[in-house]
């Protein structure tokens, strides 16, 4: 089976709320840790870039290897996906641009800085979730049904 084919608008809305889900578990049980809050914004953060792969990976033009090119730039991947129809309002724009460089809570970064909490990213989950599930699933094969933000849905068919 060829990437383009593997590579599919659901299975990208899926895994992204996958790393929502888990970055909600380790945010609602307060891992006793330092740098507890990195993991959590990171997770968050990766599951936003994929809503918005999911989103483009279902318009023409979007392949698999047009979105590997866009990369992590969650600016750029906005951009495609709100001339492609996403209603963001001003807010959810600025803090989904913000994140453009989200590498920060990958390393160590000494010293002040600003981040967009954790907090802001699950509800900018949320809405990317419920905005765009009824369209990655109608765009899927019909016998798939769309999960809301806060169930699980088990797609694992031993394949992981």
């Amino acid at each position: 089976m060829e990437e383009e084919d593997r590579t599919t608008s659901i299975g990208l809305f899926l895994l992204a709320h996958t790393y929502a889900k888990s970055a909600s578990l380790l945010r609602e049980n307060h891992v006793e840790a330092s740098h507890r809050d990195y993991p959590v914004r990171f997770l968050y953060t990766h599951a936003i870039e994929l809503y918005l792969k999911a989103y483009l990976r279902m318009h023409d033009g979007f392949s698999a290897e047009k979105l590997r090119k866009l990369g992590h730039k969650t600016k750029k991947l906005l951009k495609n996906a709100k001339e492609n129809g996403l209603q963001v309002n001003k807010t959810q724009s600025e803090q989904i641009e913000f994140l453009d460089n989200y590498m920060d809570d990958r390393y160590l970064v000494i010293g002040p800085r600003t981040v967009l909490k954790a907090d802001a990213q699950h509800e900018l989950c949320r809405n990317l979730h419920g905005q765009m599930a009824e369209q990655v699933f109608g765009f899927a094969e019909p016998s798939r049904k769309p999960v809301a933000f806060d169930e699980v849905y088990d797609a694992n068919f031993g394949n992981d």
